[in-house]
């Protein structure tokens, strides 16, 4: 073999050599990307709702910037004082409905569990049913726990389960004022991660995503208000207590398509099941209506002028999102989802393949 060739097999060898090198780095900083993404999920998670709160934020200053001569800034401050306003008037509403009707749901809570103790009496299950649950005052469980430990556990629980949800909404709220209060300084942060001939892509990109989650969330509001406001009227002329808080509820569960009806219809069907059977059926038969009417009629027409998903892609996405992040996940699937389908149209669709790009929402102005 002659000195040439031997260099040749040579450089062949070093240039396969860089290559699995270059292929073994980038495997393993995908790996590596994954599992911080798995172990930061539910912290970026927080960060993303966030930001979902900062699109809200401004898309609401430009509308009161329309009908006031006030800056951005100040625009933003307003919308925030006015929701701030709008919450501590519904607490107090709510908290006023519970005080008043508290007397009424307690002899109607006693009435019926004097009701389903005696129907247990009639099938002979009395005796299994206190060995098992929590009225038996001298039952235990499997691991000899007393029911005041099993009680204190639940309630113990419960509280941390309170308190861990309102440290999320106060990090969210706070994040996303920042958010909205400065948005041009976070956006040009993370643009100076792109190389300077990226930077009006990733702009355009950012843009894009910024525009669709604010439609979308435009169109899930007017979907939740509805929804709230029907909700709350029908279970008041049922004659359903706490009316007002179960069709917050409603509208609040609305937020999660699809799965956000089944989840909103369970308490107002155990309030009303302290009522007897046919008010649960009527409960029952207001939420299919209802939520038939936003799935199948209001929610297309209005996702015409904002963005629509398809449902499969949408329900797996909101199952990966369970899976990965519990409830929190399911919540924020759909921005998720919205965001990703325009990165990958327009980094991958246009930019690399060259193809038209479609967009969510894409032709329906």
């Amino acid at each position: 073999m002659s000195d040439q060739d031997a260099s040749t097999d040579t450089l062949s060898l070093s240039a396969f050599t860089r290559r699995s090198l270059v292929v073994t780095a980038c495997a393993l900083a995908v790996l590596l990307m994954a599992w911080f993404a798995w172990a930061t999920a539910h912290a970026m998670l927080l960060i993303f709702a966030a930001f979902l709160v900062a699109v809200g934020l401004n898309g609401l200053a430009r509308v009161v910037q329309r009908g006031l001569p006030v800056r951005r800034h100040a625009a933003v401050a307003i919308v925030a004082a006015g929701l701030a306003l709008f919450l501590g008037i519904s607490i107090t509403a709510i908290a006023i409905n519970i005080v008043s009707q508290a007397p009424e749901l307690k002899t109607q809570v006693a009435q019926s569990i004097d009701q389903l103790q005696s129907r247990l009496d009639d099938y002979q299950l009395t005796q299994t049913f206190l060995s098992n649950s929590l009225m038996g005052e001298a039952s235990q469980n499997e691991s000899g726990r007393s029911i005041g430990e099993r009680l204190t556990g639940e309630l113990s629980g419960a509280a941390s389960v309170t308190m861990t949800t309102l440290t999320d909404a106060f990090v969210i709220v706070i994040i996303g004022l920042y958010l909205a209060f400065q948005p041009s300084l976070y956006r040009d942060g993370l643009l100076r991660l792109f190389p300077p001939g990226q930077r009006e892509r990733a702009w355009d990109i950012s843009e894009e995503a910024a525009d669709a989650v604010r439609r979308w969330l435009t169109g899930r509001v007017l979907s939740m208000t509805v929804t709230g406001l029907a909700s709350a009227a029908g279970l008041w002329l049922i004659g359903i207590p706490f009316a007002f808080l179960l069709g917050l509820l409603a509208g609040l569960f609305t937020f999660i398509p699809y799965l956000g009806a089944l989840v909103s219809a369970i308490p107002a069907l155990l309030v009303a099941g302290l009522h007897g059977y046919w008010p649960m059926v009527y409960v029952a038969v207001l939420y299919i209506a209802l939520h038939t009417i936003e799935g199948y009629i209001l929610a297309p027409m209005i996702q015409k002028r904002a963005v629509s998903i398809a449902p499969g892609f949408l329900l797996s996405v909101q199952v990966l999102g369970g899976a990965i992040a519990g409830v929190m996940g399911v919540a924020l699937a759909t921005p998720i989802a919205l965001v990703i389908a325009v990165g990958v149209q327009l980094a991958y669709v246009r930019d690399v393949i060259g193809d038209e790009p479609h967009l969510p929402g894409a032709g329906h102005d």
